[in-house]
């Protein structure tokens, strides 16, 4: 006879105030999505907000640009060193086709930067240097025998929050120290079968939720200016060339936020486009998995193995995967949406001019420019803050017990969370049509939406966290909060400076249109 699971009480007391207080900043915007009107327009309940799920012809016609795509070219972004370390994904492939690199010289260059630089930056968290070398060694020999998969020999970095089998996954976390899977993630096995190897597991705030500035990495592109979260390790790394390409995770801006301070290129794909099973949870209907380069072009060749249907992933898409590494050059006629309003109001003037420089690109390109309104930005960010710490507290809802083994933010966000009420929480789930509806119509004008990725360059963590939650929604992920609301691919990539720190736009396009992004991407690298 088993006996019932124990109950376990809502944190109460000292902790509870203090979580209150932590998200006290947040009050006017909870107001204003508690005075939103019902019903909401063409909505039956909380499941109408996953409707690009359900309706599998939902803008077809928006991804049928990756039909006649033409080659891509080898160009990319400046390397951030020399030798093969530095290369991007694409040039490894074809020095090993060439016959001028091999697995385990690079490999070999990888593991020595690591060991020179990584002490300092903090990206790396778990590595198996004799694993990685086998892993080398059989791809270098595959290179031999005329039998290479896709990404035959190129490393890559994993997000701690990640399983991969036989190597720790601890989430930054001190309740999973010393976790070993026994298997790996769907996105991660998927990596080995196309030859990729596994270089490292990269460091995360607890459970990609945690404490902001609390994980220790350090920002190459940006000496003394805070790397960004969650996929903080990932990020670092690619701007120190310890790996060409990365795995991370987006919630609310994780993938974008550091790749945008840390001046590298990751892509937020269509919800559901890649598995998470295997993959700690933060929020259920926000998570994303995704990768994270140097160079645009890569991401495509990562994405077009990671995503596709699973079993195990009852969000994850049945849709046919395109070919991603096919990126036609011209964008000529593409019409490019510009939004205006609160996304662009918070922006610095560095920020902003980098952005319009690269819009200016863009038509030189050949696209048409045109500003584009988003009513419902500044509500999305309310909606996705609250659907995260509900879920967030749902996924660790047995470890309130060990509520003070928490990195602090993690546990005020525990409570905060568990304490929410259902009516709020619902009325989120269906508020984010009102989001979706806005886009919809956008998208009926343009092609894609440029935005500016994070509204500033990197800031300095030792004066920036000052204003609680508030500031992750207001100063950090403001622009990208409501496309993890909605589930459309949005990618970001650097486009100039601001005060000699990188600067990014982010590209958005319809669900499913993964590609289009990746174009404009491409497109946007190559003439900067």
């Amino acid at each position: 006879m088993t006996s019932a699971a124990p109950t376990v009480a809502i944190p109460e007391g000292e902790l509870a105030a203090a979580a209150a207080a932590s998200q006290a900043t947040l009050g006017d915007k909870l107001a204003a999505l508690r005075a939103l009107s019902e019903p909401f327009p063409e909505t039956v309940g909380p499941a109408a907000a996953d409707r690009w799920i359900s309706d599998p012809e939902f803008r077809t016609a928006a991804s049928s640009d990756t039909e006649n795509l033409g080659p891509a070219t080898q160009q990319g972004p400046p390397r951030p060193g020399d030798g093969p370390a530095g290369l991007s994904a694409s040039a490894l492939l074809e020095g090993y086709r060439a016959g001028t690199l091999d697995p385990v010289e690079v490999v070999d260059s990888c593991l020595a930067r690591i060991d020179e630089l990584d002490g300092a930056i903090g990206a790396v968290v778990a590595r198996d240097d004799d694993a990685v070398r086998e892993q080398a060694a059989h791809s270098a020999q595959r290179w031999r025998y005329g039998d290479p998969r896709p990404l035959e020999g190129v490393p890559v970095g994993v997000k701690d929050i990640i399983d991969t089998a036989r190597l720790a996954t601890e989430a930054g976390s001190a309740l999973f120290a010393g976790r070993v899977p026994a298997a790996d993630a769907t996105a991660v096995a998927r990596l080995r079968a196309a030859g990729a190897v596994i270089m490292a597991k990269t460091a995360t705030p607890e459970f990609a939720f945690g404490d902001e500035s609390g994980d220790g990495v350090a920002n190459p592109a940006a000496p003394g200016r805070w790397a960004g979260g969650s996929s903080s390790g990932s990020a670092a790394g690619l701007a120190a060339g310890l790996f060409p390409v990365a795995l991370g995770t987006d919630t609310g801006g994780s993938i974008r936020v550091p790749a945008s301070y840390c001046g590298v290129s990751g892509i937020k794909p269509t919800f559901g486009r890649v598995p998470r099973d295997g993959v700690f949870g933060v929020s259920w209907t926000l998570d994303h998995v995704g990768p994270m380069a140097r160079a645009v072009e890569d991401l495509g060749l990562v994405l077009g193995v990671i995503a596709g249907r699973s079993d195990a992933d009852p969000y994850a898409s049945p849709r046919p995967v395109p070919d991603y590494s096919q990126l036609a050059e011209s964008v000529s006629g593409m019409r490019v949406g510009v939004v205006s309003g609160w996304l662009a109001e918070g922006c610095s003037p560095g920020v902003t001019a980098a952005a319009s420089e690269a819009c200016a690109r863009l038509k030189e390109l050949g696209c048409t420019v045109e500003p584009v309104e988003f009513r419902y930005a500044e509500l999305a960010g309310i909606i996705a803050w609250l659907i995260t710490v509900v879920e967030f507290a749902a996924h660790h809802g047995a470890n309130l017990h060990r509520i003070d083994e928490f990195t602090p933010s993690a546990a005020l966000r525990l409570v905060a969370g568990a304490r929410a009420s259902a009516s709020d929480y619902l009325k989120a789930l269906r508020a984010r049509r009102l989001v979706q509806r806005d886009l919809d119509a956008a998208f009926e004008q343009v092609d894609v939406l440029v935005t500016a990725a994070t509204p500033t360059s990197a800031p300095d963590p030792a004066t920036f966290f000052d204003d609680g939650d508030r500031l992750w929604l207001d100063k950090v992920a403001r622009n990208f909060l409501p496309f993890n609301v909605t589930g459309n691919p949005a990618l970001v990539t650097p486009v100039g400076f601001d005060e000699g720190r990188p600067a990014a736009v982010q590209i958005v396009a319809p669900p499913q249109a993964d590609a289009l992004c990746l174009r404009v991407g491409t497109a946007l690298q190559r003439a900067s």
